[in-house]
């Protein structure tokens, strides 16, 4: 009877969480769905590099290796199904991105107790305002982190294997989790299983990851475990011109080094201007609280999600002017027509998605328009803004108060700081750290 009982109890007891799982998810979805829906926006910068790989690799099988290939093989996957439409993409966006909250929630009962403490922790991870604001963006944060979340449940369910394979996947998307399994043996682990754990994760890492570095040796004629961007992006944020952050005067300086090796200049510059780097890394930190993006723009999802829009008319002057600035005018044509009742370049609604990201990346460069900031959107930007402050500001403090051992969630984002340090300072790099540091900013100290 008693035993009847407790299976009761229990069955009463997993329904109750099961329910409570996908009031979670619809609550993430909803959210999540209202912003897409209201965000007009399309690939660029770093996201069309995504997109268009990805409708490179599904239409030609072809694919730029300079960009780590996870992020666009995910999305080719359903080029290939017959999804191609831009809002499918951004609602693929949003399941991933509640399934992450899902997942945090899980993460957070096996942490906190506190039932107070539990609710004001997923609540920030429902609302936190760049979850929300990346799921319109084809940046590859937003399956980068659903991964990282999942590698580090399962890891606390003792599910090594499943770990390492969702690490594995994990590292196509981002090359910056490579060294995640040293950090999970050193948390999770006593010494005498991390050997066995960290010859196990590798093995297959190098599983998954050996045909892809074949292909990119033949294909290149680089060795690489993804991408071959890592160099570029070391040197951006680490020269004797870096400013501590990325941006275009970073781009630039490679052009004043005639060598490709850009790795030799890194080390160069490590060892010849080393009083400097404690400086450099101090600059980047500041750009982590504090980002100064010009023009001033608070949020970094805010800020790209504003300037990815396409315009719906351009004037006579603008569009003359962009002609002149493009190499590739068809986009420009197939995308404008010329309305003689208002005398303005109105945007062509028959153009197909791809043809309008291509338009709306190009337009970035040129620097021909002048977007439209909504005051609703900058003020969101502030509050996503105060918010990160605000989390971060707490997490450094908590580390010093608690220690580094005592708070097993912290030493995720202190590994993303660290590399943050190590490249250049983008509050996007340090993002997927966002979720262990919500959580464990509600841990108490034992």
């Amino acid at each position: 009877m008693n035993l009847l009982i407790e299976k009761s109890k229990f069955g009463f007891s997993y329904l109750v969480q099961i329910r409570f799982e996908l009031f979670i998810f619809l609550c993430s979805f909803l959210i999540r769905l209202i912003w897409i829906l209201n965000t007009d926006s399309y690939p660029t910068l770093d996201g069309y590099a995504y997109y268009s790989n990805a409708y490179s690799l599904a239409n030609d099988g072809k694919v730029d290796f300079y960009w780590p290939v996870g992020y666009s093989a995910f999305l080719a996957l359903f080029m290939k199904l017959g999804i191609s439409k831009l809002f499918y993409f951004k609602l693929l966006n949003v399941i991933v991105s509640s399934l992450s909250v899902v997942i945090g929630y899980k993460i957070v009962l096996h942490y906190i107790h506190n039932r107070v403490k539990r609710i004001l922790a997923v609540f920030l991870l429902v609302f936190y305002p760049e979850f929300i604001f990346f799921n319109s963006l084809f940046w590859s944060e937003t399956l980068f982190i659903f991964l990282l979340l999942l590698s580090f449940y399962l890891l606390i369910l003792n599910k090594i294997k499943l770990t390492s394979v969702a690490l594995a996947i994990s590292i196509f998307v981002k090359p910056i989790s490579i060294l995640i399994p040293v950090v999970y043996s050193i948390i999770f682990l006593p010494p005498n299983k991390r050997r066995h754990f960290l010859v196990n994760s590798y093995a297959i890492i190098l599983l998954f990851h050996l045909p892809w570095m074949v292909f990119n040796y033949q294909q290149t004629g680089k060795l690489g475990l993804v991408s071959n961007n890592g160099p570029t992006n070391l040197f951006i944020g680490n020269n004797q011109y870096a400013t501590g952050h990325y941006d275009e005067e970073g781009l630039k300086n490679i052009s004043k080094f005639p060598t490709d090796d850009l790795k030799k200049n890194v080390f160069q510059f490590w060892t010849t201007y080393y009083q400097d780097i404690p400086l450099l890394v101090s600059k980047k930190i500041s750009y982590l609280l504090f980002g100064m993006p010009s023009p001033w723009i608070w949020s970094v999802g805010i800020g790209t999600n504003v300037y990815s829009q396409l315009p719906r008319y351009l004037t006579i002057e603008e569009y003359q002017l962009i002609k002149t600035k493009i190499n590739d005018v068809s986009f420009l044509e197939n995308c404008y027509q010329l309305n003689d009742k208002i005398k303005l370049y109105s945007l062509e609604t028959s153009a197909d998605d791809y043809t309008k990201a291509t338009m709306a990346n190009t337009l970035v460069y040129t620097g021909v328009v002048t977007y439209n900031k909504e005051s609703q959107f900058l003020f969101l930007s502030e509050i996503a803004f105060f918010l990160n402050v605000f989390l971060i500001l707490v997490f450094l403090i908590k580390l010093v108060y608690f220690g580094i051992r005592r708070i097993p969630l912290f030493v995720v984002p202190i590994y993303f700081l660290v590399f943050y340090s190590f490249f250049f300072g983008d509050f996007r790099f340090f993002l997927p750290a966002i979720p262990f540091l919500i959580i464990g900013n509600f841990l108490p100290k034992k």
